[in-house]
């Protein structure tokens, strides 16, 4: 342990991740403005004195006067964040009033976000006198004041958090010996991610943003689990391993920013950043695996054709790499709070070693896959899928070997493991299931949906797919039939591309248009690819099909039993599957001596790789 300790102090990475972080925080405290001497006159006239504006318990409701000093520095914002509750009535900078009728009124009683104010046409360098005044109608009160860093020292942030950020992940993956193109790629996909988050508030594009930031709230107070009554509204139904995560996170920055829910989502998108990239590694291994897997079957052809087959995975490697860590949808659920980004790390992370004990058969890899399986079933119940693919590479392998018993004893302590999480999952619904208070084991009751949200459920919803719609609407619309909603491929493909959202850019709009008809042609191209495979290419890739067919079989069971639009965020890790069956697409047709078409695959790739990161920086 002390060597342990002593190489990780020898570390130059250290002290440059050390002096980066110091930079950081250094650089964040000097933009705000200081704050001090504030009292605070109650509705009965009692006056108080506090040491710093916040929330705190209300003694009486009616109205509040707040009054303090904020000092200007020489690098101090003059934008400031104003987040009351319940409602501040005026704001008064050395005796001028301020102009609040420009606030909408929603915002002068959120206690959330509040309202952001640019106060440089009133402040002064050095002290300033500061007063407000706000309602109260009991429990919480208070006023919470921090500046917006802004201009420079917010592009030094972000540029110095990117540094940490690169010279970490380098260290990692340098401990972890990747190779180079992983790492390359990696730091690409990290570097698109850092700007999409940097442009892309918690509340913009999310999915039930306050259900999942309550659930890691009420953990972070309770530490125990509900109890099993809630979950029958908000997030609770959910498992709890992300919750505990983000209750952590959500701890830790209440150390720093006790009620400014705003840095405190900001922190909650730096952990979806993280798990959002452990899941570009374990899928970008994945797909090398693949690749390298390739290269070892092929050897028993002749010398000439192992030399081309080997070139094109070294090459090929980089462009379906680029394919699967830059695919839009991938990036734009990347800093989204919810328990989706730490389901996609967890689940590509049990299938690469999934794919590894397919490939050696070591107990090992069986053991990882299991319990990071487990993981991933108690961060999200999409997670049992693991289970079944799991399920028949175990029945397969002990059908080809023969070794009955062998295969037996080794899956007792994975099946114990899987069970223990599914039970984790799904005894809370069950529960509630057997006492009439849920509708169904792991979808809330349609009854509760409304109508708007309903789609057909005939054979004709699933067995067509309108191409012109698809390429032409750059965007889908969960309450829109002109954009293909009624249609299952056209709303889960268009949402596989850029969810459920839209995007006001010109470039984004046009760049929308131009990855879906490459994703068209893309798929056209496996579809023939697959034609052209046999069956030790289909051997290959067997635990990334398993893993796609499940994962489609799934959402369609649930368009099936529950006619609304199933977005495709819940089967995102099967990109992991349609890049794989896309690098085996061109490597086939190298194989066969088709050279144009692994050409044209190529090609196809590119546009759509390049398409997609026009439209990913279109968004600023």
């Amino acid at each position: 342990m002390r060597q342990v300790f002593s190489s990780f102090f020898r570390s130059k990475t250290v002290y440059v991740l050390i002096t980066l972080a110091i930079l950081f925080v250094s650089t964040l405290k000097i933009t705000q403005p200081k704050l001090s001497n504030f009292s605070l006159i109650a509705p009965s006239g009692n006056l108080l004195q506090i040491d710093h504006p916040g929330f705190m318990q209300s003694p009486e409701s009616g109205v509040y006067r707040l009054s303090g000093t904020l000092t200007i520095k020489k690098f101090s914002t003059e934008i400031l964040r104003f987040i009351p509750d319940d409602e501040i009535l005026s704001l008064t900078v050395n005796g001028q009033p301020i102009n609040l009728n420009i606030i909408p009124d929603h915002l002068r009683k959120d206690y959330n976000r509040g309202f952001t104010y640019d106060l440089s046409s009133y402040l002064n360098d050095g002290d300033n006198k500061v007063e407000m005044v706000y309602t109260d109608q009991g429990g919480l009160m208070g006023i919470v004041i921090s500046g917006e860093a802004h201009g420079v020292p917010l592009g030094l942030m972000y540029l110095l958090g990117t540094l940490f950020s690169i010279v970490l992940s380098l260290k990692v993956l340098g401990k972890l010996q990747v190779a180079s193109p992983i790492k390359v790629i990696f730091i690409g996909a990290l570097l698109i991610r850092i700007f999409y988050f940097s442009v892309t508030p918690a509340d913009v594009r999310d999915h039930d943003l306050g259900d999942h930031i309550g659930y890691s709230e009420y953990l972070s107070k309770h530490w125990m689990p509900p109890p099993v009554d809630y979950a029958t509204g908000g997030a609770f139904f959910h498992p709890p391993l992300y919750y505990y995560t983000g209750a952590l996170v959500y701890r830790t920055t209440q150390l720093f920013e006790p009620h400014n829910k705003v840095t405190i989502y900001r922190a909650q998108q730096m952990l979806s950043l993280f798990y959002s990239m452990g899941f570009v590694l374990c899928g970008l291994l994945i797909l090398n695996e693949l690749l390298n897997e390739y290269q070892h079957r092929l050897k028993t052809q002749s010398r000439a054709e192992i030399s081309a087959i080997k070139s094109t995975e070294s090459s090929l490697f980089w462009l379906m790499g680029s394919l699967f860590a830059f695919w839009p949808v991938s990036i734009i659920h990347s800093v989204r709070i919810g328990n989706d980004p730490m389901l996609y790390f967890l689940f590509s992370a049990s299938l690469y070693f999934i794919v590894r004990w397919y490939r050696s058969d070591q107990k090992r890899h069986l053991m990882l896959a299991s319990i990071i399986g487990a993981a991933a079933i108690v961060t999200k119940a999409n997670g049992e899928i693991l289970v079944a693919v799991l399920g028949v590479i175990g029945l397969f392998k002990m059908i080809k070997s023969g070794e009955w018993a062998r295969y037996f004893k080794m899956s007792i302590a994975p099946v114990l493991i899987m069970f223990v999480a599914v039970a984790i999952t799904v005894g809370p619904g069950l529960i509630l299931k057997l006492e009439g208070k849920r509708d169904k084991l792991y979808i809330d009751n349609i009854d509760g949906l409304s109508k708007a949200n309903l789609v057909g459920n005939t054979a004709a919803n699933y067995f067509w797919f309108d191409a012109k719609i698809f390429i032409t609407e750059p965007y889908t619309d969960p309450y829109d039939d002109r954009m293909g909603r009624q249609f299952f491929w056209n709303y889960l493909g268009k949402t596989g591309l850029f969810g459920e959202f839209k995007y006001p850019s010109l470039l984004s709009t046009n760049m929308a248009v131009v990855c879906s008809f490459f994703a068209v042609l893309m798929l056209l191209y496996c579809v023939t690819g697959l034609y052209h495979m046999g069956r030790q290419d289909i051997a290959i890739m067997a635990p990334i099909l398993l893993s796609g067919f499940f994962l489609w079989a799934g959402v369609t069971y649930m368009r099936m039993t529950f006619p609304a639009n199933i977005d495709f965020r819940y089967i995102v890790p099967i990109l992991i599957t349609f890049c794989g069956l896309y690098s085996a697409s061109i490597l086939v047709f190298e194989r066969k001596g088709i050279i144009r078409m692994a050409t044209i695959g190529k090609t196809i790739a590119f546009a759509f790789i390049s398409s997609g990161i026009l439209f990913i920086l279109g968004i600023a």
